[in-house]
């Protein structure tokens, strides 16, 4: 089978930038020292060759200039914290000088020193100058191209946010980072910032007053065309919230700039539209990325459903984190080639390439195989059907794919050796009231017992360790809520909602990823005799649905029930008013990862799950829905009864 590998970008082009930057770097050390001792004029070295100690002394330097982050930013972004580095390293170099000169130099040359206190102070200032120089010239004519290019077409904006805050707005855009945009004024929540000024850019007003600045300015001339939301005034949720509604009242777009690292040379900042995923959550869960990149580096991972949101998502974390291969696997040929083409477009300098198959998870055989050639160190298991009015009817369907489709993923991981197979489940499949909470219930079953089955021999050194992950609602995924309601506002309503009181916890696709990594971290560094865990995303409270659609109309700049209007339509078959992160029986632990809690896995004995599930499987394989239903009902008893809960014989896994 053809294997799918996007472009990528040369990743030697930042060596060689780099390498330029060292032979620079390399000949002004030699030619400052060289050029300090001529402008000296003495001692007199009479036959004294200063060219080989000098080229000696070079190399040295580089080492020094490595030490002092020299190297840790591109010219373009030179600041004072370079200029710092800089006068760092040349004043160690000095006092190598120096020392050398006091107490080598007597004993080579018969108690002459070859330099000497003036010598050096020269060479100190000549260092500094010759170093810097370069640098600062280098940014200043990129600030000067940057400008002729804004000044030819520019878009006006405004800095909403602190004078503070503003600052990394209007350098990321002095910078060039953020296209052809000038930044005419700055709107503060202070009052005391009023009038002051950040850089050349005057603070407007106060946010109380966004509505008469946009004014004012329009009658001077200037037309706005996007307003930045700095980085910090997004933590200010009620606040920005009213900002981006006055802001659409006005037909001004609103971004923010989104700052990060890309691969430790230089900053890279991006404008993105405000999205409603940013401002609807709770404080977000910031999980350290240092363990989960020690983590992946240098591992190879498979990924099921990677065409899909999760999945995706995963992919390209994997790839960013230094994993040696990452395999996308996906049923869909458009999803996989999506996929693919966002990691051409989006891909960073040396970042791992994606290797894509198509590959259904209910093919067993073909599962297997490619799992076993790829031989992966890790599979996280994100292939299911996860829509529930479908799902309710399609009980079949959903049993080849969230049960069928996890015991064949799950035999694959084994069969290949890999350390950790991790599945997506869902907050549905606590105590669940659907079909598809049922079927990702069993798939954690199989997963949390299949360890303890009969024949299961591995080595302890290449045991397969199963977690299951527990997953709220993920913002902006396909078919998720936030998705229709700004579809439906767009529309210009009805906005419809469930039912008044149903509430639901979210979570983003960054802290879905995170936990996924996190679970198979810790997964793998247990000992192969740890009882079989789930971990959850600590979500805070459950968010009322309703408080939701009110918050995005608000947002679009309307009033609910004033122009967007909000309808009540009812509960969907399967659908429960909120969703439980645990059951009672499951008792919880602390793994010592801030925001993520997990909880020992309660199961059912082997003997009894296997007859059953081989019957289930049997039953979906010939499309009987009813069967399927009734043995669903006999594993999951509240599917049969809904609202009545009962135990079942338990055991703690072992897996």
């Amino acid at each position: 089978m053809r294997r799918i590998i996007p472009f990528t970008r040369n990743a030697t082009e930042p060596a060689l930038k780099v390498g330029s930057v060292v032979l620079h770097d390399y000949a002004v050390t030699i030619a400052a020292l060289l050029l300090a001792v001529h402008l000296r004029g003495e001692p007199n070295l009479g036959s004294v060759n200063l060219l080989i100690p000098a080229t000696a002394f070079g190399i040295f330097a580089l080492v020094v200039y490595h030490s002092c982050s020299l190297y840790a930013a591109r010219w373009r972004f030179a600041s004072l914290f370079d200029l710092f580095g800089i006068v760092k390293a040349v004043t160690i170099l000095t006092v190598v000088l120096l020392t050398a000169d006091y107490m080598i130099s007597p004993r080579l040359y018969e108690g002459t020193k070859l330099l000497g206190g003036r010598t050096l102070a020269i060479y100190w200032c000549l260092q500094i100058i010759l170093l810097g120089g370069p640098r600062v010239a280098y940014r200043a004519y990129r600030g000067w191209r940057q400008s002729d290019l804004v000044r030819r077409d520019p878009l006006a904006a405004i800095v909403i946010g602190r004078a503070s805050d503003a600052d990394s707005v209007i350098r990321a855009v002095e910078a060039g980072l953020a296209g052809p945009i000038r930044v005419y004024g700055i709107v503060s929540p202070l009052v005391r910032e009023t009038h002051q000024g950040v850089r050349g850019v005057p603070v407007w007003g106060t946010i109380e007053n966004l509505e008469a600045a946009v004014q004012a300015a329009v009658e001077r001339g200037i037309t706005l065309q996007r307003a930045i939301i700095a980085p910090q005034a997004m933590r200010n949720v009620p606040l920005i919230e009213n900002v981006i509604g006055s802001l659409r009242r006005l037909g001004i777009p609103a971004i923010r700039l989104d700052t990060t690292e890309a691969t430790g040379l230089a900053p890279q900042a991006r404008l993105h539209a405000i999205i409603d995923d940013d401002l609807l959550l709770r404080p977000l869960v910031h999980v350290d990325d240092a363990p989960l990149r020690e983590f992946v580096r240098g591992k190879r991972i498979i990924v099921t459903g990677g065409g899909g949101s999760i999945g995706a998502e995963l992919a390209l974390r994997s790839a960013e984190f230094g994993a040696e291969r990452v395999l996308v696997l996906d049923h869909s040929e458009v999803a996989l080639h999506a996929l693919l083409q966002r990691t051409e477009l989006n891909g960073l300098d040396g970042m791992t390439a994606i290797e894509g198959r198509l590959c259904d998870v209910r093919d067993r055989a073909r599962l297997i195989e490619i799992t076993e050639a790829f031989a992966p160190d890790v599979v996280f298991h994100a292939a299911a059907l996860k829509h529930l009015p479908h799902l309710e009817r399609e009980v079949s369907d959903a049993v080849r794919t969230n049960v069928a489709g996890t015991v064949n993923a799950a035999d694959a991981a084994i069969a290949a050796g890999a350390a950790a197979f991790v599945l997506v489940s869902t907050d549905k499949a606590t105590k669940p009231a659907s079909i598809l909470g049922a079927t990702k219930r069993i798939a954690e079953l199989y997963t949390q017992s299949v360890g303890s089955r009969p024949g299961f021999s591995q080595s302890p050194s290449r045991r397969t360790r199963l977690v299951a992950v527990r997953f709220g609602n993920v913002l902006g995924t396909a078919g998720s809520v936030v998705p229709r309601f700004r579809a439906q506002i767009e529309a210009g309503g009805p906005v419809t909602v469930t039912h008044q009181d149903m509430v639901r916890f979210f979570m983003t696709k960054r802290e879905a990823t995170d936990l996924l990594l996190t679970a198979a971290q810790v997964t793998t560094a247990e000992a192969a005799s740890a009882p079989s865990a789930i971990l959850v995303l600590n979500m805070g409270q459950p968010v009322r649905i309703d408080d939701l659609a009110r918050r995005m109309i608000r947002l679009a700049g309307f009033v609910p029930g004033n122009g967007i209007d909000i309808t009540y339509v009812g509960s969907r078959p399967g659908e429960r008013m909120s969703e439980i992160l645990f059951e009672e029986r499951e008792s919880q632990f602390d793994i010592g990862i801030h925001g993520i809690v997990a909880a020992e896995a309660q199961t059912l004995p082997w003997p009894m799950l296997q007859p059953t599930l081989a019957d289930l499987l049997a039953a979906s394989d010939a499309g009987d829905d009813q069967k399927a239903r009734q043995i669903i009902s006999s594993l999951i008893p509240q599917i049969g009864t809904p609202g009545k809960v009962v135990s079942l014989p338990i055991s703690r896994s072992v897996s």
